[in-house]
């Protein structure tokens, strides 16, 4: 049974897809619908799960607790009525007893594609166990809860050799304490702790993501993909999310919403019975066949560091022909910055006209960016979590310089050194 919606937008970034899954290396960010398959609970069942363990209640109370579409406050209650203890080792029990044997195709497929790094806001370790049945290198396993993670996996965005990250944004089943879950779990997290908020915008701001079986309703992740469309102000979205709808009749209005609010092209799978049995069928249509994982030769040659793909493309000086290229950089926020960056004439004989054309690190969007020179000077501003050559063009193309940011006095040290 075909269950991808067969509209010619979905069928236009299923393609987009599948071509920057070839080529990009995105990173993946894993919701339930890809445990689902597995008998594992979306959000509402697992409350339903929890309900024999509270005290009793009145039909009606209870009923209206049910009913209630604040998941986050019913939570919060139904933590509060069975207690911390009870609460604790019931999300242990449920979330710690997936066996590789009952892993499906689907995820096994999943962890097989091409992305660089995979982070989750499941409780699970369904990802890592499908790691070791496809047979590829197992990621080293990281909890958003513990300070030192976070930073190996900042840190580790850029790397080409570390090997694959899996992050676990709300916490691990085995370490139940570290689960966000209720609206007192996410008010820690993301409102007390601003950090959080903070790198997430980094992490979302510079990478491009693909969301797999994940319903993007997540109120605090949400509210930072929204922030980030609005910050980038392009028309293009940015991310990309495979996604399961339970009314298709509402695929146009609910596609329009996700693209202009939160920069999110999406591929619609048929979920009217809640079994996100298509999410199987996208992972399938997307694999790219073996011969698509053969990098362009061309394009190979051109880099040299992999990590730095601009650092000696530009000739290696930041003064030819009369031309500077230079970089301010300041701290907006906590381990987020800004650099002014600039092709200025040197040379009185020889004033800048025209455009100059910037070339940034692809993490970095749009990673080509264009300048009109005034008074003998052409700058932009560009905002990421640390260094990276600046490659530039001026004078029609003929001028071609190259500034590593890293090494700057002036810069703060967590931008030089990330």
């Amino acid at each position: 049974m075909v269950t991808i919606l067969p509209s010619a937008a979905n069928m236009a970034a299923l393609a987009s897809l599948r071509q920057v899954i070839a080529s990009e290396k995105p990173l993946a960010l894993v919701g339930a619908g890809a445990s689902v398959p597995l008998g594992l609970p979306t959000w509402t069942q697992l409350l339903q799960e929890l309900e024999p363990d509270l005290p009793p209640l009145h039909v009606d109370y209870l009923k209206a607790l049910q009913e209630d579409r604040d998941l986050l406050w019913r939570a919060e209650e139904y933590r509060r009525m069975i207690g911390a203890e009870t609460y604790r080792a019931f999300l242990r029990r449920r979330f710690g007893a997936t066996r590789p044997v009952e892993l499906t195709d689907t995820i096994v497929s999943l962890v097989r594609l091409p992305f660089r790094h995979f982070l989750t806001t499941n409780y699970d370790d369904v990802i890592l166990k499908a790691h070791a049945v496809a047979q590829v290198p197992v990621p080293t396993v990281l909890n958003w809860w513990r300070e030192d993670d976070v930073r190996t996996f900042i840190f580790g965005l850029r790397s080409s050799d570390g090997g694959r990250l899996l992050m676990h944004l709300h916490g691990r089943h085995n370490e139940p304490q570290s689960i966000v879950l209720t609206d007192s779990d996410y008010t820690d997290r993301y409102v007390r702790a601003a950090e959080t908020a903070r790198k997430l915008f980094a992490v979302f701001a510079t990478e491009r993501v693909v969301f797999v079986g994940f319903s993007l309703n997540d109120p605090d992740l949400m509210a930072l993909l929204r922030e980030v469309n609005a910050m980038i102000r392009s028309d293009e979205p940015r991310h990309f999310a495979v996604m399961g709808l339970e009314q298709p009749i509402m695929e146009s209005w609910e596609r329009n919403r996700l693209r202009r609010r939160y920069g999110v092209n999406v591929i619609f799978y048929n979920n009217a019975d809640g079994s996100h049995g298509g999410l199987a069928e996208v992972i399938n249509d997307i694999t790219p066949p073996a011969t698509a994982a053969i990098p362009l030769i061309a394009e190979e040659a051109l880099v040299s560091e992999p990590d730095d793909p601009q650092k000696g493309r530009w000739g290696g000086s930041n003064r030819v022909n009369g031309r500077e290229l230079s970089a301010k950089v300041r701290e907006l926020e906590p381990d987020w910055f800004e650099a002014t960056i600039t092709v200025r004439s040197i040379d009185p004989e020889k004033p800048l006209l025209g455009d100059v054309i910037f070339h940034l690190h692809p993490t970095i969007k749009p990673t080509v960016r264009r300048a009109t020179a005034v008074e003998n000077q052409a700058s932009i501003k560009v905002q990421s979590y640390g260094a990276y050559t600046v490659g530039a063009q001026s004078d029609g193309g003929k001028t071609r310089l190259e500034l590593d940011l890293s090494p700057l006095p002036d810069a703060p040290n967590f931008f030089r050194i990330n």
